[in-house]
């Protein structure tokens, strides 16, 4: 008896849930009995729509909307269809619409799927994370041929529970706790009516349809001069071949900024600059654009376009959360708050959302030291088109995360640069014009720093020493500025002109090693001898992966510590020479550098002073770099004569 009560109770509490479950469901559903009907005939049998199932007969939809797939229809009463093509845009009659806006009007209100209330709700309500609800809220309306279908945006009653704020910036109105299609009610009496291909729901206003990206953009006269930036990088392409030979000759838009805007299946999330934004954005640099803004370089639309588009939908709760997973064309980025603060209102458009914005959403490049190379392009023109053509601005501008690391450009107008021009130079001279204009590149703000100093800026092909109003190179070759202020200034650098080109070092030249400078003064054979008895020759003269800075002693200085090559054994010889090497290139003797460094043989070194104060120490030895050899630079190091030998710590 105890069994037969314990399982009783289990399948009456089964039955309680089950009912429950039941009752949930029906709430929603509620069907009329139409199951027999298509939803063309649902629609003739309730009356009220005689001009949209018109347009359908018109245009020969209505065996595709009864038979061929299930629908969801969102169905226009015949009021709403006139405020669209009379009201809206103009027309005299229906009779006198095109077929083709027919058709897609047509189209826009049916959705790929069958969708009852209690379908849209529960998707909202699965979805595992607030981007993903966000994001759920996307349907798409029916593709016909080559037409795609559109994007439209479908919000239940748990929408608003959660991003009313979201529905109330997009359409300028509280939502009430009833189903919308892009901003527009769902009949809450007349819904979920069952037809044997779909559901339909009755809509309580007119939906018009949405344009695509660039054609909203385009109608908005605030974004005037964006648009025009848009248009500038449009291009169309011919269709592809079918499977019987045949070309398709329509012509499909397409933008070269990486992401097409006039494709129906992309989605995207633009911050678009109003006109305002961007004449404010350019008012400092008129006079290089030819006082106009017509004249603003394609390629620095390019550019501040691509910062300003972003892949998939982002309502404003969105942004507010800032999602690390946003991101624009030119890579990682993070805005945040001040984009969102930014927004000043917002243009509706099928497969995005424009956010139209009081400010210029700057790109990586132009907020770099690079802008002033994209700006200035007409009088820089050379430079341009190494950085374009030959990577010449690799490693000025952090893509990924607008954390710049400092810069400062040396650059030549075209007058210097002569002729031939980079485009007509045989690969050889190119390649030796790119190495001298990439030694123009300082790791380093020089105008942050307060301009020029005495001292030696670090380039990837080798130091360059600023001394009496000049800037000379490992070489000796010197060349002066044009003027001492900076001919354009960013945050993260700035760019100089100068009058010459340095002398690049060849980091594989086996002629420039250090170990060829060493042999190359008589002051240091002694040293040179002992390198040879220690077996560190052919890694002194290897180029291409070793990098050292040399502290040799003089023979005087060998001498005076009793040290004679010839009578060190090779271990002992070995020691003192790695005692006397660190790792990398330095030139120490501008003050710049304080500090302590690793020999090869692990020992601290401390480095101290500046020019004739430079000293170098262990905690038994002290020596000064000598006046008559420093700062000597080869291809793999850097060699310093000091007069005293280092001994052990």
């Amino acid at each position: 008896m105890k069994a037969i009560r314990f399982w009783f109770l289990v399948f009456l509490q089964i039955f309680i849930v089950l009912q429950g479950c039941n009752k949930k469901f029906n709430d929603y559903y509620n069907p009329e009995s139409t199951l027999g009907r298509s939803i063309l005939g649902v629609l003739e049998e309730k009356g009220g729509f005689n001009d949209f199932l018109g347009l359908i007969d018109r245009v020969g939809l209505q065996k595709s909307l009864s038979e061929s797939a299930i629908f969801t229809c969102i169905a226009p009463k015949d009021e709403f269809v006139k405020a669209y093509f009379i009201d809206h845009l103009k027309y005299p009659s229906l009779e006198q619409v095109p077929d083709a806006e027919v058709r897609a009007y047509i189209n826009y209100h049916f959705i790929n799927g069958m969708y009852y209330t209690y379908d849209l709700e529960k998707r909202y309500r699965s979805a595992t994370s607030e981007i993903n609800k966000s994001r759920i809220t996307n349907y798409r309306t029916r593709t016909e041929g080559k037409q795609p279908g559109k994007n439209i945006r479908i919000y239940s009653p748990s929408f608003f529970d959660v991003q009313a704020s979201d529905f109330n910036f997009l359409y300028g109105k509280e939502g009430s706790a009833g189903f919308y299609i892009d901003g527009v009610a769902i009949s809450l009496e007349e819904h979920d009516i069952d037809a044997r291909n779909g559901v339909v729901h009755i809509l309580k206003e007119a939906l018009f349809p949405n344009l695509r990206t660039d054609l909203a953009i385009a109608k908005d006269p605030d974004l005037s001069l964006f648009s025009t930036w848009i248009e500038r990088h449009a291009q169309f392409v011919l269709g592809e071949v079918d499977e019987n030979g045949v070309l398709d000759t329509n012509l499909y838009k397409n933008f070269s900024f990486g992401r097409n805007l006039a494709d129906e299946n992309t989605l995207s999330t633009l911050f678009a600059p109003t006109n305002a934004a961007i004449t404010e954005y350019f008012k400092p640099y008129m006079g290089l654009i030819d006082n106009t803004l017509d004249s603003v370089p394609k390629h620095v639309m390019y550019s501040l376009i691509r910062s300003s588009v972003h892949a998939n939908l982002w309502y404003p709760s969105d942004l507010k959360r800032n999602q690390p997973q946003w991101s624009a064309l030119t890579g990682f980025i993070s805005f945040g708050n001040p984009a969102l603060e930014s927004i000043t209102g917002y243009t509706a458009a099928s497969n995005s959302f424009i956010y139209k914005t009081n400010r210029v959403m700057e790109s990586p490049e132009m907020s770099s030291v690079l802008s002033g190379i994209l700006m200035m392009y007409k009088k820089y023109s050379q430079w341009y088109w190494m950085v374009k053509n030959r990577g010449l601005g690799s490693g000025i501008i952090d893509a990924l995360f607008y954390q710049h690391s400092p810069k400062t450009l040396l650059v030549q107008s075209d007058e210097i640069w002569g002729s031939p021009f980079a485009q007509d130079m045989d690969a050889l001279t190119l390649e030796a014009r790119l190495q001298s204009c990439k030694a123009g590149i300082f790791h380093f703000d020089v105008h942050a720093d307060g301009g020029f100093k005495r001292r030696f800026y670090p380039t990837d092909y080798g130091y360059i020493l600023f001394e009496n109003n000049k800037l000379i190179d490992y070489s000796g070759n010197s060349v002066g500025l044009v003027q001492s202020e900076p001919v354009w200034v960013k945050p993260t650098g700035a760019i100089f002109e100068i009058d010459g080109f340095l002398k690049p070092i060849d980091k594989l030249d086996p002629e420039q090693t250090v170990w060829k400078k060493i042999k190359a003064q008589s002051d240091l054979s002694r040293f040179a001898a002992l390198v040879e008895k220690a077996g560190l020759v052919a890694e002194l003269q290897l180029t291409g992966f070793f990098v050292y800075s040399i502290f040799a002693p003089s023979n005087a200085a060998m001498l005076a510590a009793g040290i004679d090559p010839a009578k060190v054994n090779v271990t002992d010889a070995k020691a003192i020479v790695n005692r006397h090497i660190v790792t990398n290139r330095y030139l120490f003797t501008d003050g710049v550098f304080n500090g302590q460094l690793t020999n090869k043989n692990g020992e601290n070194l401390q480095f101290t002073g500046a020019w004739n104060t430079f000293r170098v120490s262990t905690n038994k030895s002290t020596a000064s770099v000598l006046n008559t050899l420093m700062n000597q630079q080869g291809s793999n190091g850097v060699l310093h004569e000091i007069n005293n030998v280092l001994l052990a710590n």
